[in-house]
């Protein structure tokens, strides 16, 4: 017991170090600005869920994910790399730049959502359609071939 006190004790202290004794980190040369680091995160959640998915879908289409977000948005991972480091050391810039991220998703899946529920309602209208024509065919095709087999029921018996 005495152990964990004197553990408490010691992150406590760790706890009030002043973070003027942190050195910020600089500003880095190829500076994201905050909206594009949204996007970029944004994209890496997506890809992330993607590979969480199916991650074969992505390899047989030949897409690496990390190379793919580096590639669309002209950066590297060194350059992505210094300004998540640049803005995470603010917390309040970083924590706003992960809302932002939040709130496109949520729009994302509000519109996926919408679209699911568009396709289902498209697709049992069409579904009660193929079925109804395919009634009527069914009908057409079996009078045909009553009609066929009376007619060679004709012919032989002529």
């Amino acid at each position: 017991m005495k152990k964990l006190n004197y553990i408490l004790i010691i992150f406590s202290l760790f706890g009030c170090v002043n973070n003027s004794l942190i050195e910020h980190p600089n500003v880095p040369e190829d500076l994201i600005s905050q909206e594009k680091m949204v996007d970029i995160i944004y994209d890496m959640t997506l890809i992330s869920v993607a590979k969480g998915v199916n991650k074969s879908i992505l390899e047989n289409n030949g897409i690496i994910p990390e190379e793919y977000i580096f590639k669309k948005y002209s950066i590297d991972s060194v350059i992505f790399a210094e300004n998540n480091e640049y803005y995470s050391f603010d917390l309040k810039i970083y924590q706003s730049i992960y809302d932002e991220v939040k709130i496109k998703l949520k729009k994302n899946k509000k519109l996926i959502n919408d679209s699911i529920n568009i396709a289902r309602k498209l697709s049992g209208e069409l579904s009660k359609k193929l079925i109804k024509e395919r009634k009527i065919n069914k009908i057409s095709v079996d009078t045909i071939k009553f009609d066929s087999i009376n007619k060679i029921n004709l012919i032989n018996t002529n």
